[in-house]
């Protein structure tokens, strides 16, 4: 009995470290999944926030003032409809207005709407209420 004793130590020894290292072990473990965790919830948060934020300055441009949101669109229209009018004052026949409807200077809409005001002399308003952007623009503006 007396060689039992020694080795039933050295076997509680053992079993003791192999406890303690094993603690150690999960414990690390436990600490890298916990910042896994924690960059993973804060990768989550922040594209939640940039979605909100996101979100809220598409609600205020779509909601804002026409002016704003039309200035850029205004200046070309203004600009396109200054050189079809200075093209429609330059062309004054039919057959000019069909070779640059041809040439693609003139679309089809634009094209048909020289012709209406070639044939009804006052120029001012389309005959047809076909709803193009520039009308539409052109009701906002009023």
């Amino acid at each position: 009995m007396a060689r039992l004793g020694p080795l039933l130590l050295k076997g509680v020894g053992a079993l003791v470290l192999a406890v303690i290292v094993l603690s150690v072990i999960a414990t690390i473990i436990g600490i890298v999944f916990s910042i896994v965790a924690t960059v993973v919830a804060a990768a989550i948060t922040l594209a939640v926030i940039a979605g909100l934020v996101f979100a809220a300055y598409g609600l205020v441009s779509f909601l804002g003032s026409d002016d704003e949101a039309d200035g850029v669109g205004s200046d070309a229209y203004r600009t396109d409809t200054a050189s079809t009018e200075a093209s429609a004052d330059a062309s004054s026949t039919p057959a000019s207005l069909q070779s640059k409807y041809v040439e693609g200077e003139l679309t089809e809409a634009e094209f048909e709407r020289e012709l209406d005001r070639l044939f009804d002399g006052d120029g001012s308003e389309m005959k047809d209420d076909v709803e193009t952007g520039r009308s539409r623009h052109r009701h906002r503006e009023r």
